[in-house]
């Protein structure tokens, strides 16, 4: 069974991150499935400049959020057995599952899910506001607000690349122990850190861990929500509505979006990334 991870960052910009992703997840899925870790296009974000600066304007994610849709599409074509979506904005998810018959999951809603399993409230840690700001609407789409104790947004808020440096991470760690303890403190059983390069530092650090809470592998728990997916629909017991939010174009619409615009026929190779676990 394989499993296509994709990133919203480009992974060549964020190398130890890559490694740590395909690491992690060879670790945690035991070598029962294949995960291979992909970002967007390389070159897709400015030099130098942070992907949630850039994600934080919406005509600027909307790039981003095609290429996923074009990545589930290679994905499917590829041979993957679902489409693992590492990036806790959820960006084009609804847009990616009406396109393909392969599972297609995602950082936030599969944490926000299982996290309901494991405690009665959940608080999720942000690196900005913005990105504080998004979660708290995804709960509201995901209809699990009153499940939600609150979302802390760490101070000062989190600039991407220092996630890779380590002069930084003392610092980090205390800022990210800071908000759990915010987080416990309003009420949250179970913590998510809801950004993927942080999960991946977090795990690096070997601190995922809070007094008297759950805090979830947040990529440990989508390559698992994924392969459960995965082995569902094998089995024939799960697959995904067509009747209204999911419903798939047709050929005809397909090709005119490929012939037209120039979307919709991305191959693997044109991703970053691309790193198999170890």
């Amino acid at each position: 069974m394989r499993i296509w991870h994709q990133s919203f960052t480009d992974l060549d910009a964020f190398p130890l991150y890559r490694d740590t992703l395909a690491a992690h997840a060879a670790q945690v899925m035991q070598g029962r499935v294949e995960v291979t870790v992909h970002g967007l296009r390389p070159g897709t974000y400015p030099a130098g400049v942070a992907p949630m600066r850039v994600n934080s304007v919406g005509a600027m994610r909307a790039i981003g959020e095609l290429q996923v849709c074009e990545a589930a599409l290679a994905a499917e074509r590829a041979g993957y057995d679902a489409f693992a979506l590492g990036c806790f904005f959820d960006p084009a998810l609804s847009a990616a599952r009406s396109l393909v018959d392969i599972p297609v999951l995602s950082l936030t809603e599969s944490c926000m899910l299982t996290a309901c399993s494991l405690g009665r409230r959940f608080a999720v840690i942000s690196l900005t506001p913005f990105q504080k700001m998004l979660t708290e609407d995804l709960a509201d789409a995901y209809g699990l607000r009153t499940r939600l104790a609150g979302v802390v947004a760490m101070t000062p808020a989190v600039d991407l690349f220092d996630l890779e440096r380590p002069e930084a991470a003392g610092a980090l760690r205390a800022r990210f122990s800071a908000a759990c303890e915010e987080a416990v403190a309003i009420g949250a059983e179970v913590i998510i850190p809801g950004d993927g390069l942080l999960n991946e530092f977090l795990v690096r650090q070997g601190v995922l861990r809070a007094s008297g809470t759950v805090v979830l592998d947040a990529l440990g728990v989508l390559f698992h929500h994924a392969e459960f997916m995965a082995r569902g629909r094998a089995a024939g017991v799960l697959d995904v509505s067509r009747s209204l939010l999911y419903d798939k174009p047709t050929p005809q619409m397909l090709a005119h979006a490929r012939e037209a615009h120039g979307l919709f026929d991305r191959d693997e190779s044109e991703f970053s990334g691309r790193t198999t676990p170890p």
